[in-house]
């Protein structure tokens, strides 16, 4: 049986929804049938595709009665098959002329570059703490070849969109420019195939590979810490990329200089392109996202849990959705979602609002965190401006809202001089009489996590 066209499984799977609204909830229809998407349909099987695997977990409960409504929607008893995502397009070539290259076993093959297509830039919220940098990798996607902001090195905690963003560029890339040789790779998968490579001696395979691509996206590049051999490699392969102008593109948890145990010829190659930093999102862009995860989960949402959900859990996005994942999971054994089921779906999640005793290292804790900075960094000699800046605010909080005295000020920031203290505090509050918005808005963040 030949594979069906698409505008007769479309009309196939309507006639299935229009049956299956009268046998589940309309909450559970929308949650989860409305998304899926037919892909195929053939002797095998009708294949329908869901948005990820979360989504696939509770939809093969209704296997069963998808089956029978197919069946009485086409006359033929299908076995239903669901998958994740889109299918990758099948070669053009005949099967029978694929090569069995072995020696790709171990490493993979150029065209293997494992891109997430749901990760978009048109899926990707954009915030004051990521504008910077989904405009940056835009334009990196836009504009191939030469040395235009080449390398971008993208670097902030985990959970901020990083990796998105990374597999934005590859996905636009190979759309737009479909000759482009793109691909990405996780650093410990990176240095995984280097060990194979020692082991098999298969350098040129290896080095085929990584020096013949357009562009490299590589992810966790901090994984290469601590590996001589591997940074190395990693040396010559960068070298050989952004001689001939090819793209190289990283993601990080900490700026090229915290890499204490990288060379430090890597260090300064990491750095002589466009390095961008990610910061948490603040309260509007996590609502933002909240709102298009119901959106795309075909999911109503009352304000009021958009905003508990937002106020509640700040720290990045991963942790986010998954709050909203788990509301949205309970309330479908209550069949709706309001306030009183998100508090109670994230009641071990989120904890009861206790009256919080503010103090010192409280204040530190948490500008460390946004800042993605140590306590010991800003305890530290460190003067460049990604420890400074931080350090300078944290004292300037301790002031404000502990009205400690400048030498007790000075001696929770490792010793330091009173009138330190004093310039940091006097320059904080400058720059917010200058109405540094950027500023105000970072300081008005953070102080709602030391009060959350």
């Amino acid at each position: 049986m030949r594979r069906m066209e698409q505008p007769a499984l479309q009309q196939i799977w309507q006639r299935a929804l229009r049956l299956l609204e009268g046998e589940i909830s309309e909450i559970s229809l929308n949650t989860w049938i409305m998304p899926m998407k037919p892909v195929s349909a053939s002797r095998d099987a009708f294949v329908l595709s869901v948005p990820n695997d979360f989504h696939k977990t509770f939809v093969d409960q209704y296997i069963p009665l998808i089956r029978n409504t197919i069946k009485a929607a086409s006359s033929v008893d299908y076995d239903v098959q669901i998958i994740v995502g889109l299918p990758e397009p099948r070669p053009s070539q005949p099967a029978d002329d694929i090569k069995d290259d072995k020696s790709d076993r171990g490493l993979g093959s150029i065209g293997q570059s494992r891109l997430n297509t749901q990760y978009t830039f048109d899926a990707f919220v954009v915030g004051s703490g990521n504008r910077f940098a989904h405009a940056a990798c835009v334009a990196v996607a836009e504009k191939q070849g030469g040395r235009n902001f080449n390398p971008l090195f993208l670097y902030g905690g985990s959970g901020l969109g990083k990796t998105h963003l990374m597999h934005a560029i590859g996905n636009f890339v190979t759309s737009q420019y479909p000759d482009k040789r793109v691909l990405y790779v996780q650093c410990e998968q990176f240095v995984n195939e280097f060990i194979y490579t020692i082991k098999e001696n298969k350098y040129d395979d290896f080095r085929s590979k990584y020096r013949n691509t357009d562009m490299l996206l590589i992810d966790d590049i901090q994984f290469i810490e601590g590996k001589e051999q591997m940074q190395i490699e990693f040396f010559h392969t960068f070298n050989t990329l952004y001689e001939t102008g090819k793209n190289i593109v990283m993601t990080c948890d900490k700026p090229p200089q915290s890499l204490a145990s990288l060379e430090e010829r890597l260090r300064t190659r990491f750095s002589c392109g466009l390095t961008v930093d990610i910061q948490p999102p603040d309260y509007e862009t996590r609502v933002a996202i909240l709102k298009r995860r119901a959106q795309s989960s075909h999911a109503t949402v009352p304000e009021e849990v958009f905003d508990y959900i937002a106020s509640h859990v700040a720290s990045n996005i991963r942790e986010l959705e998954g709050a909203f994942n788990t509301v949205l999971c309970y309330s479908l054994l209550a069949g709706s979602i309001t306030l009183d089921i998100a508090r109670e779906a994230l009641k071990d999640i989120i904890q009861p609002i206790e009256t919080k005793k503010i103090s010192c290292s409280v204040i530190m804790d948490v500008v460390s965190h946004f800042y993605n900075v140590t306590i010991e960094d800003l305890k530290s000699n460190r003067r460049s401006k990604e420890v400074t800046n931080p350090r300078q605010i944290a004292m300037y909080l301790c002031r404000t809202l502990l009205s400690m005295t400048l030498p007790q000020i000075g001696t929770e920031f490792g010793k330091r001089d009173h009138t330190t203290v004093m310039h940091a505090c006097n320059k904080i509050s400058e720059a917010l009489k200058r109405d540094d918005s950027s500023l105000k808005k970072d300081i008005e963040e953070i102080k709602a996590r030391i009060s959350s």
